[in-house]
């Protein structure tokens, strides 16, 4: 069986769940049933709640059954209270002392377990790791595409070089590294892969180079034609109007000008749009002439209104066609790359022993699907009879196609399931969620489903819930009249469960205020509204100021700051704006980058010898410096732990991918905005946007720019054209990234993806405005600017005597754009009659009901409970005389060695083999001394090394080479420099440098760090193949080429 509980905002979601869970968790006949009953939630914060609270109440159950609000629901599962404890008791032990077994997860924890699992058969060591920040991945991909580039790719290189001269002929700028990056996380965005999978494109076959190319044809000619087409129409109404003695000015106001336009336009132009007026005359020829001159042009009516019809007709018959073609053109270059990046993509991956966040679920779904769930179970060596699933509404298509055939098995043995959310509070699209899996396809999917709404609020006071209840009944039918009853689409419906009785303890009303205003007059009026709800008494800390966008959080918070109110918010704490962060990257830098004077500087200053520290990996050299800086300035660091430990825990992110490379984290350093979750301070107003807010509860929310929140935005996405029985049925088959406008204004085969995307939007609009809304515990602020006067015009006021108890719909004569008009509408035509009074001045309206919340009165926890004083204590890996806290038997375990070194140099390669490679490349281009110039300048334009090191590497292999004659004539000997040989056992190897002269045979290896003994074997080997390929004369060198010594 399962079970979708639909549960609206405050309506005790966390309290229901952890009450069936619980439920499931006694009443199960197997002592450690925990094992067998996942939980799965979306965030830390909600697993991390969900367990504290499964805990809290089994303890209560366990020493006190009637004190626990599941006392009830439970006893009649027991025969007496004391049975119920027992139980408790036992299950409780047995979690705390099974922890590892409590399933309580995150869903991308539990898919990372379960992939981990199957490493085997994805072909990935056991050790991968799961890279978050796919954007890093694709850039890193392009520029691996980029380096790639050269003549053995001819066909890449012509797409590439084909796109951006279409672009300039075009007039538009082109950056390729950064065009072809935008591409890229198109190429790899969730949307165009379930486009792809909902369509079923054979990707491969339909995005092939060659495919393509067969588009390209195909679409141009289709313009081509219609062009052609349209221009003969135009010059056969021009031509005719002539012959007629008609000009374009003889006509009325010109009306016919475009047309004339058309006619002697280049066939290169696009032909433009005609015009209403234009499709008008074509009806109504009364339109065409002065009415001097009617009588005198009206026989040629007769003649040219059958050509203007015909040039009419073909952009009504053909123009969404040649629309779709232009806008299919425009990105197939685009779609030429896909390959080639995917293919890069695969293989950094595998380089760097990583897998993308959402690579990783679609390689699960692809292994599990059609797998029984008993296999899944075996790797996994764990069996879940019981899923509970929260938030479901954020569920995304393939985390769905993970879940199903587990989930499947759990209804097949007759167990209990739970899916748990609201898809009025679905606001994460752009994350792959799906809100119509929870709507009804998980319904229509399993029989045995059974549907319940929670439609109490046990969070917000009286006036909120009933303005909200109210609201959005309004709001949810407005958008219904604005699509259209034809399209089977229905806000409403998703809405129809949005009205909620009020369930709150406290028996105060709350307040409800909503501001129109100019906006340039949003900020002071957020600003009084924190005052006056600071002097009812609330804190600062209860006020939160809820925005759209960073941008906006931003700009309130310095607002507020600059009038003498404590703001913190979530993306104010920057990791970059740390005294101490700054100096432990600044002294990394002294060692990474020679030429940074601010982190040699610093480092002299402190007296740190950051190159002479022993240290074993990146995170112990910054352990180290941390050390170090808190014993020069210890109530600095004390005062920046939480900084600290943000630092610490970028640095293990960083090498648990990249490796220790100083120059590598110094640039990932460079280009990352980290930041950290900031604490609460109740003598702070909070400032966050309105998708962090989801889930939280504040007890007075002002939420300003409410006109942001528009309805629709012609916006890129993925769909597929309706190409059935049209001229490109067969041409263009596929999904593009075409900018979709509203339905009524799109003029292409797109429309029907614009109305699934219009639909889409207003659902993603008016939930983000749910949300917003539904925060507040005892008082709501909403701020908006001044809506246009067509829309307030056209408003007429319902009279109180007037209401039915709901708000009917009026038929406006004019759209909304976004969701404060529609606020506006809905209080100025009920506002009265659902008893908020109206007060208008010059500077604003304000529709308010009820008074302010009186904080003094607020029954609050104490301050401090138990105060912690945070700390970052760190232990040195080897113990010196001088560190006298630590256990002198661990000195010495761990010893330094000088190949550590490596760690902190790109590519894992010391200073010396760094240079070497560079070096040895140089070498391998010359076969006489003279040839050494003109190798050290190919490395300088090739950007291996810079200007100044060009006349050094100059100046030192020429004196290298100086030294050898021998090695380097000019007498005619042989040289095979890089030459591959192959041995018998089909191993290839290449020497540095070989001379053959008179059948004798000199091997010289290159090398440039310290000497090795295994150089020596390798040179050995080499000796060895020409030995067998009948070279009697040998003789080989190792040349440590910086030291100048031979071995």
């Amino acid at each position: 069986m399962i079970r979708i509980m639909k549960a609206s905002a405050g309506s005790g979601k966390t309290f229901n769940l952890a009450k069936t869970y619980i439920r499931l968790l006694l009443t199960d006949e197997e002592r450690w049933s925990y094992r067998h009953i996942l939980a799965v939630t979306f965030t830390n914060k909600a697993t991390d709640e969900m367990k504290s609270r499964i805990l809290k109440e089994l303890h209560l159950l366990a020493t006190s059954p009637k004190d626990s609000p599941y006392y009830e629901e439970l006893a009649g599962s027991f025969e007496t209270e004391d049975a119920l404890r027992r139980r408790s008791e036992t299950v409780l032990c047995d979690i705390l002392h099974d922890y590892g077994a409590f399933a309580v997860s995150t869903i991308d924890r539990f898919f990372q377990q379960t992939l981990k699992a199957f490493s085997r058969e994805i072909g990935q060591f056991a050790t991968y790791q799961v890279e978050l920040d796919k954007e890093s991945l694709v850039s890193e991909s392009v520029d691996r595409v980029l380096d790639s580039l050269s003549e053995d790719r001819k066909e890449l290189l012509g797409w590439l070089t084909q796109s951006v001269m279409e672009d300039l002929e075009n007039g538009r700028r082109y950056n390729l590294e950064r065009n072809l990056k935008d591409v890229a996380m198109t190429l790899k965005s969730d949307e165009r892969r379930a486009a792809v999978e909902e369509y079923g494109i054979d990707e491969e076959k339909e995005y092939s180079k060659e495919n393509l190319s067969r588009m390209k044809k195909g679409l141009s000619e289709v313009m081509v034609s219609f062009g052609r087409d349209v221009r003969a129409a135009a010059k056969a109404f021009v031509d005719a109007a002539s012959e007629e003695g008609l000009s374009n000015e003889d006509f009325s106001r010109k009306c016919f000008s475009s047309v004339f336009a058309c006619a002697a336009s280049d066939p290169k132009d696009e032909p433009a749009y005609p015009s209403a007026t234009i499709f008008r005359n074509c009806e109504d020829l009364g339109k065409w002439f002065r009415k001097a001159d009617i009588k005198r042009f009206e026989p040629s009516q007769g003649r040219l209104a059958p050509l203007l019809r015909r040039y009419c007709g073909l952009f009504l018959e053909r123009y969404k066609v040649y629309s779709t073609a232009s806008k299919i053109l425009l990105i197939l270059n685009e779609l030429g790359i896909a390959g080639d990046l995917e293919r890069e993509f695969r293989a950094l991956m595998k380089e760097k022993n990583v897998l993308s966040i959402d690579d990783s679920n679609v390689i699960l779904r692809n292994i599990i699907d059609g797998t029984d769930a008993p296999f899944i179970y075996e790797k996994l060596g764990v069996r879940f009879e019981h899923f509970l699933l929260d938030e479901f509404q954020d569920t995304s298509r393939i985390q769905w196609d993970n879940f199903r055939p587990l989930i499947e098995n759990s209804v097949a043995q007759g167990k209990e399931n739970l899916l748990v959310g609201d898809v009025k509070q679905s606001i994460y699209r752009w994350r792959g969620s799906d809100w119509r899996m929870m709507a009804r396809e998980v319904q229509s999917e399993f029989q045995s489903c059974r549907v319940e709404t929670l439609d109490s609020n046990y969070r917000s006071l009286r006036n909120i819930v009933e303005f909200n209840n109210g609201f959005f009944e309004y709001s949810s039918l407005t958008l219904d009249g604005m699509i259209g009853g034809g399209s089977g689409f229905s806000v409403h419906e998703i809405y129809s469960d949005a009205g909620q009785l009020v369930r709150s303890k406290d028996s105060s009303e709350g307040s409800v205020e909503v501001v129109f205003c100019d906006k340039d007059e949003e900020m002071p009026r957020i600003l009084d509204t924190v005052n006056r709800v600071h002097e009812a008494g609330a804190r600062y800390g209860e006020i939160t100021v809820l925005v759209r966008s960073n941008r906006h959080g931003s700009d309130v918070a310095m607002y507020l700051m600059d009038n003498g109110v404590s703001v913190i918010s979530d993306d104010s704490l920057h990791l970059k704006s740390s005294a101490v962060a700054r100096q432990v990257v600044s002294l990394l830098s002294s060692v990474g980058n020679e030429d940074d004077t601010i982190g040699s500087f610093l480092a002299g200053e402190l007296d740190i010898d950051v190159g002479g520290l022993s240290c074993l990996s990146l995170s112990d050299l910054c352990e180290q410096l941390l050390r170090i800086l808190k014993g020069r300035e210890p109530e600095l660091f004390e005062s920046e732990t939480q900084y600290v430990q943000a630092l610490m825990d970028f640095v293990q992110d960083y090498v648990a991918v990249n490796g220790n490379a100083v120059d590598g984290f110094l640039k990932a350093w460079q280009e990352a905005d980290p930041k950290i979750s900031s604490p609460s301070d109740p003598e702070s107003v909070r400032v966050m946007t309105i998708h962090k807010s989801k889930g939280l509860e504040f007890h007075h929310v002002i939420f300003p720019f409410a006109e942001e929140i528009g309805l629709f935005r012609p916006e890129e996405h993925w769909t597929r054209p309706s190409v059935e029985g049209t001229e490109l049925e067969g041409v263009a088959d596929g999904v593009y990234n075409v900018r979709l406008r509203k339905p009524e204004n799109e003029d292409s085969l797109f429309r029907d993806g614009s109305q699934k995307e219009l639909q889409f939007q207003f659902v993603d609009n008016i939930n983000t405005f749910y949300v917003a809304l539904t925060r507040a515990v005892k008082g709501l602020t909403v701020i908006a600017a001044d809506p246009p006067a067509k829309i307030a015009d056209a408003l007429v006021p319902v009279c109180a005597d007037e209401a039915s108890g709901g708000a009917e719909v009026e038929a406006l004569p004019v759209d909304f754009s976004d969701f404060s008009q529609i606020l506006y509408a809905y209080l100025y035509c009920h506002g009265n009659a659902l008893g908020f009074t109206n007060e208008e001045s010059d500077e604003s309206t304000v529709f308010s009901k009820g008074e302010l919340y009186d904080y003094s009165g607020l029954e609050r926890k104490a301050d401090t409970i138990s105060e912690l004083t945070p700390g970052y204590p760190s232990y040195p890996l080897n113990p010196a005389q001088e560190d006298g806290d630590s256990d002198v038997r661990e000195r010495g375990r761990l010893k330094f060695s000088a190949d550590s070194i490596d760690f902190f140099r790109d590519g894992s390669r010391n200073e010396a083999r760094l240079n070497g490679t560079v070096l040895h490349a140089i070498l391998s281009e010359v076969v006489v001394p003279s040839d050494l110039p003109a190798a050290v300048r190919h490395a300088f334009e090739a950007g291996e090394i810079d200007a100044g090191q060009e006349e050094e590497y100059l100046n030192i292999l020429a004196q290298r080479i100086a030294a050898h004659p021998e090695w380097f004539p000019a007498d005619g000997t042989e040289v095979l420099n890089e030459t591959e040989l192959i041995d018998t056992d089909g191993e290839s190897y290449r020497p540095d440098r070989v001379l053959v002269k008179d059948g004798k045979v000199t091997v010289i290896d290159y090398k440039f760090g310290e000497r090795n003994r295994r150089y020596l074997r390798q040179v050995a080997r080499y000796a060895d193949i020409y030995r067998r390929m009948g070279y009697s004369e040998i003789s080989s060198v190792i040349w440590y080429v910086l030291a100048d010594e031979v071995e």
